[in-house]
């Protein structure tokens, strides 16, 4: 748990010369500590940068109003407050306060480059100083998420003003808000007539791309939601799939099957060691599966790596034989072999398929061919998607609960017959929870994909 300390009941011992002492407080702290939680990372530090608006000289002949200091990187001491010998306050003579604007964030843009794919670290999350004297403009541009959801990370940002004459002593307090939108997915069916078989999931064309102003006053500013900062993105902002396909990392294949996940109460997250998905906050339409099976629009989706069987065991999807529906597809769909352990479920290796043979590498090694222990069987999935209108806001997260009971979904926007029915419907529920502390609700209205199926899966 971190200090969230007011001014009243802060530390005796908090100066040093004029060393600027700061308290950190995160609205939602609880203990469970997910492993894409920062509430306990921020002890091991954030960085912070300062405006002086009583200096003069800050401000360039242009209207720039520059830096009092940049992106420092502030720890904790053995007090529990946190500090950095460069983080001083300026002087407080005569009219002056020494006063000063905070703006801090953590993780550090090197953390959060090491988040994304290689290649793209040094284009990414670079600070741009917009301000002026009359009004603050500050922004960590080009943030990008990464297509492997195992590797999102949140992002919490703070400001705050202070002065010399005010907080020398008490210090200055930050209350750090998440700025990105957490998701999880959760599964639970009843049929009598099939199971299925959970090994991956899928967000499709989430914004992954934007600018976040840690200046600016977020439009739900009055609910609540945020005390400052808000997202910049493009008219048309870059949009892709993010991603968790389970590996061999512990994963366990989940079961949907009547034994295991048949309620609500009792359904299991299908996010498997990925954990949640940081996303950037957007109001998202759904995927048009109807009249745009490809999504050239862009529409939101969710789609799950699975495999159905029937009670006996024959597998119903992905299709047996030829994975496409004729031989007229002109590229069959996407396939996803793995090897698991029979008695556990477990994953033991991602495989690729070359004639009856199977290879741990794509490009079919010699060296990488597999040999199926006993103990294990290969298992094949495939992509089963819904359509999902989303309305995301920073600081919440949503959980989507799937109902397998009467189907499983369509086919993925990128498989050969993107929109085509798989098994008859699918029902999609979503539960909002405020993640900080915040005002409002919002209200995800409950979704029901009815449609007919091109098989008779009651034979």
């Amino acid at each position: 748990m971190l200090p969230s300390c007011s001014q009243d009941d802060a530390p005796d011992r908090l100066v040093a010369d004029d060393l600027i002492s700061f308290q950190v407080s995160v609205p939602g702290v609880s203990s469970r500590a997910a492993e894409k939680d920062v509430l306990g990372a921020l002890a091991s530090g954030f960085d912070v940068t300062a405006f002086c608006l009583e200096d003069e000289s800050s401000v360039s002949p242009d209207g720039k109003l520059r830096e009092y200091f940049t992106e420092q990187r502030v720890t904790r001491d053995v007090d529990g407050i946190f500090r950095s010998e460069l983080c001083r306050w300026p002087g407080n003579k005569d009219e002056k306060e020494g006063s000063l604007k905070f703006f801090a964030f953590y993780p550090s843009r090197e953390e959060l480059r090491q988040s994304v794919e290689e290649g793209e670290t040094s284009t990414r999350f670079s600070l741009a100083n917009y301000s002026s004297a009359s009004a603050f403009d500050y922004r960590l541009e080009n943030f990008k998420i990464n297509k492997d959801i195992a590797r999102h990370v949140d992002f919490v940002t703070a400001s705050a003003d202070g002065s010399k004459t005010e907080n020398l002593y008490s210090g200055v307090n930050l209350n750090f808000q998440h700025q990105m939108t957490r998701v999880g997915l959760r599964a639970w069916g009843a049929s009598s007539i099939y199971n299925v078989e959970i090994a991956g999931v899928r967000i499709g064309r989430p914004v992954v791309e934007g600018t976040f102003n840690l200046a600016a006053e977020p439009e739900t500013l009055e609910t609540g939601d945020n005390s400052i900062g808000a997202w910049v993105l493009a008219a048309s902002p870059a949009r892709d799939c993010v991603e968790y396909i389970f590996r061999e990392s512990g994963d366990v294949v989940i079961p949907v099957d009547g034994r295991s996940n048949t309620s609500e109460k009792t359904a299991s997250s299908i996010m498997g060691n990925g954990g949640w998905s940081m996303v950037i906050p957007f109001t998202h339409t759904a995927w048009n599966h109807r009249e745009d099976g490809p999504n050239t629009s862009d529409g939101m989706y969710f789609s799950v790596l699975l495999r159905v069987t029937d009670k006996s065991g024959i597998r119903l999807y992905p299709y047996p034989g030829d994975t496409s529906l004729d031989d007229s597809a002109e590229g069959k769909m996407t396939v996803i072999y793995m090897a698991v352990e029979k008695q556990t479920g477990r994953v033991m290796k991602r495989l690729y398929k070359s004639g009856s043979r199977y290879f741990s590498d794509p490009d079919f090694s010699a060296d990488s061919e597999y040999v199926v222990p006993a103990t294990q069987e290969v298992r094949e999935y495939g992509w089963a998607a819904l359509p999902v209108a989303t309305d995301w806001k920073a600081g919440y997260e949503y959980t989507y609960m799937l109902d397998y009971s009467k189907g499983v979904g369509l086919h993925d926007p990128d498989d050969p017959y993107p929109g085509t029915p798989i098994l008859n419907e699918v029902s999609v529920s979503t539960t909002v929870e405020k993640w900080v502390d915040a005002v409002g609700e919002h209200k995800v209205t409950d979704l029901t994909v009815e449609y007919n199926s091109p098989i008779d899966i009651g034979k």
